[in-house]
């Protein structure tokens, strides 16, 4: 290990970086790989936006999704390379990773970082088993908001440390990047640079100079949207896209709207009368345990120990003026999560990334730090030794675990779409419960919805199921009355075969009319 060590210290930084970015696109690559075609189901909203996109109907695409960066950029790369959608989509993604490592070390880097920090970063980065083995597989637009919103945060470090207008610039137009992937990054376009007004030693001139310098781009595309609204009849927020939801003045109530109905809710029909009054407090508390157990899962409670001794530790680790810019930008994704859940109560895993992203990179310095017990040959160090040595191992075997190839059932429903087709030779219509049988199935797209079995159970109410000779329904093992609703009602059908995933948690159930001819 010593030798390893060794060898990582006296490497190029840049050629450190450059294997680095290498070894994260060929991982990226080996995880669409071993998908076989899997996504997730907003990726046929994007992916049908490219399609259109790439056939010039860019009306077309943005009444599908409007926020069309990512499917413009998906279209660029199918028009460019000549590969298929899915397969231009795959390649951003891997293109996206190489970027996100790429910024991930640079940030390391900036913060006082030597060699063995940046590798520490790469082994805590590869080894991520939620945001490198669960979210990275799917085809979202997350990996280019990663991407752009980590360079963004390299330049506007940069700035800080340099006040060069360059550094300024760049920080805008990686950070605006960002917020064409995901709209919840225009929070730190807006609130980082607030950071300038604290902490630093400067005049309150100085500080309001420095803040005009990383907004510049900010106020002239302001006051250039507002202008063309003015002076254009037919544009409106909302020809926007996205950027009606922020620039509103109905923005406090669609915040808050839910929040005080569903307080409204638990304080009547579960606390009564005599507890009223603790209802908005009482989901305030709810919501900060669940931001808190979201972060704890995406980020990981090994990194979160290591960021936490980082911190502790600080003077002799890591930049203070980095630590502060990274602290800030972590304050602003707590806050963004909490307007989240409060706005519409869901809270995905994927919202808290960029609060894991920040972590893994501050966690980088404690564990290269621990990384100095291989090098002292006295008895105390042998049981520090051997516990950082489990420590890479279980690094180690994270990388391999997001690598290795999925397990049985994890194309379940592409295997169904596959006998469906394999079995309707004559093509005859096929009703399919879920918005990505469909794509698999290379059937027109439709739309999506929210709720798949509410689909199924008008299909079937308005008596349109029966227009149908094929069924392909989705089951969970968390709702069996479903089968057993089903069993009553499709009377006119039989089931035909079913795949599950490798714990039977979820299934496929294919149906087929009993007077098909391919029926036994």
């Amino acid at each position: 290990m010593n030798r390893f060590l060794n060898k990582i210290d006296v490497s190029d930084p840049g050629i450190l970086r450059l294997v680095i970015v290498i070894l994260a696109m060929l991982v990226a690559a080996q995880i669409q790989y071993i998908q076989h075609g899997w996504i997730n189901p907003d990726s046929v909203l994007y992916l049908e936006s490219a399609r259109l996109i790439s056939l010039g109907h860019w009306s077309a695409a943005f009444e599908v999704f409007n926020w069309p960066l990512y499917s413009a950029c998906i279209a660029a790369i199918h028009k460019i390379s000549s590969l298929n959608i899915h397969h231009s989509a795959q390649l951003l993604s891997v293109i996206f990773f190489g970027m996100t490592a790429f910024s991930f070390t640079k940030i390391i880097q900036l913060a006082g970082g030597n060699n063995r920090t940046i590798a520490a970063g790469a082994l805590i980065l590869l080894s991520a088993q939620y945001l490198t083995g669960d979210v990275l597989q799917m085809l979202l637009r997350d990996e280019g908001f990663w991407a752009f919103f980590l360079t963004s945060m390299v330049f506007f470090i940069r700035f800080y440390k340099t006040n060069r207008y360059l550094d300024a610039f760049y920080w805008q137009i990686f950070a605006i990047l960002a917020v064409l992937f995901r709209i919840e990054a225009i929070t730190y376009l807006i609130a980082l640079p607030l950071s300038l007004f604290f902490y630093q030693q400067a005049t309150f001139s100085q500080k309001v100079t420095q803040f005009l310098k990383c907004n510049f781009l900010s106020i002239i595309a302001v006051i250039a949207i507002f202008a063309a609204i003015l002076m254009i009849n037919s544009l409106t927020m909302s020809s926007f896209g996205r950027l009606n939801e922020v620039f509103t003045l109905n923005l406090w109530h669609q915040l808050t709207n839910q929040f005080f109905t569903k307080s409204a809710v638990m304080s009547s029909q579960v606390l009564g009368s005599y507890l009223d009054e603790f209802a908005v407090p009482g989901l305030l508390i709810t919501f900060a345990y669940i931001i808190l157990a979201k972060s704890i899962a995406t980020t990981g409670i090994v990194n979160i120990g290591l960021a936490a001794l980082t911190v502790k530790f600080r003077k002799n680790l890591i930049d203070s003026t980095v630590l502060y810019i990274l602290a800030f930008a972590a304050a602003i994704t707590l806050i963004n999560s909490g307007l989240i859940i409060t706005k519409v109560f869901v809270l995905s895993g994927r919202y808290i990334l960029a609060l894991s992203l920040i972590l893994m990179i501050i966690s980088a310095f404690y564990l290269a730090y621990l990384f100095q017990y291989f090098e002292i040959k006295q008895k105390k160090a042998t049981r520090k030794k051997w516990l950082v040595s489990g420590l890479i191992v279980l690094m180690l075997l994270g990388i391999v675990k997001n690598i290795l190839p999925k397990q049985r059932g994890y194309n379940h429903m592409q295997e169904a779409v596959s006998w469906v087709k394999m079995h309707n030779t004559s093509n005859k219509p096929v009703f399919y419960d879920d918005t990505r049988a469909r794509y698999y199935a290379n059937a027109p797209f439709i739309g999506t919805w929210p709720d798949n079995w509410m689909l199924v159970t008008d299909a079937i109410q308005t008596k349109q199921i029966n227009q149908y000779d094929y069924l392909i329904i989705n089951h969970s093992a968390k709702h069996p009355e479903r089968e057993t609703y089903l069993a009553k009602e499709l009377i006119a059908f039989k089931i035909v075969n079913r795949y599950a995933t490798a714990k039977n948690k979820k299934s496929v159930v294919i149906y087929q009319k009993k007077h098909s001819p391919y029926s036994n």
